[in-house]
């Protein structure tokens, strides 16, 4: 099948912000404290330990692997009963639900939110600057997936940005 223009998805212009609340000072701080792990693989993502991330409220490793110079893989985990911040970000992503179930809520700036649940072995797509916030529906079990984000691309282009929902308290 052929796409063409009428078939591709239309999403509505999302001007970055002039007033984000950002959250690189903080990103960049926690990334300089812990790099990304050096590898070619990475074994056992549902073991893998993890560092936390107070100023989100999750534990995380990042990755570059194969010496990528374009995708960043990052493996987080949300404790149970929780949520990670609100935000968005100039990346695109694509998480696998590596165990435990949640759902997450979407939209973009001006439009109605989306629950999309999930659960172990499931793959979601976040969409350029869409705000979104990920909870973990279990009050016993903790939430892993696997991010891979164009990060490094972004970087390099000099057009990272994070940004914290105005709604979202400060997690620090």
């Amino acid at each position: 099948m052929q796409l063409t223009q009428d078939k591709l998805i239309k999403r509505p212009e999302q001007p970055l912000s002039g007033t984000a609340i950002t959250e690189m000072t903080q990103r960049e701080a926690w990334n300089k404290k812990n790099p990304p792990t050096e590898a070619q693989i990475v074994k056992d993502l549902k073991t893998t330990e993890l560092l936390e991330r107070k100023f989100r409220g999750t534990k995380a490793r990042f990755y570059r692997l194969g010496g990528a110079i374009r995708l960043q893989p990052h493996l987080s985990e949300l404790p149970p009963g929780k949520a990670s911040v609100k935000h968005r970000h100039t990346t695109e992503a694509v998480l696998y639900i590596v165990r435990g179930t949640g759902h997450t809520v979407i939209h973009f700036e001006g439009e109605p939110e989306e629950r999309i649940d999930w659960a172990e072995g499931d793959l979601l797509g976040i969409p350029f600057w869409a705000w979104h916030q990920h909870f973990n529906d279990s009050e016993t079990e903790v939430a892993r997936y696997l991010a891979v984000q164009d990060t490094f691309t972004v970087k390099q282009l000099g057009l990272h940005q994070i940004e914290r929902h105005p709604d979202t308290p400060d997690a620090e």
